[in-house]
């Protein structure tokens, strides 16, 4: 028999565990991300921009970027260094998963 947890419902990404009882010990997350709630999210957090004291802007929060979970996983098994995030970070193709717009 299986169990389902929901454990994240938000932001476009919904995270569930899944464990069998026929195998205890061992648990199972299926990922669901709905790109265009991840992006509205994204574009939310940039219009709370602030300014800072050198007149410059930056997010309330201070977040650079809102990585994909698929993105995140990614990192994880290949092991990515300071320099992979920068460049995945400032390329073209991933501009709409930054929040900030400066380059890192």
């Amino acid at each position: 028999m299986e169990y389902k947890v929901l454990y994240r419902d938000s932001d476009g990404v919904r995270r569930t565990i899944i464990e069998d009882t026929e195998k205890p010990g061992q648990l199972q997350v299926f990922t669901e991300v709905q790109m265009d709630e991840v992006i509205a999210s994204i574009n939310r957090d940039r219009e709370t921009e602030q300014r800072s004291y050198d007149g410059g802007k930056f997010p309330a929060n201070r977040l650079l970027a809102r990585v994909p979970m698929t993105i995140y996983e990614q990192s994880l098994l290949e092991q990515w260094d300071e320099d992979r995030w920068t460049k995945w970070l400032n390329d073209a193709d991933n501009e709409a998963f930054r929040i900030w717009k400066g380059r890192v």
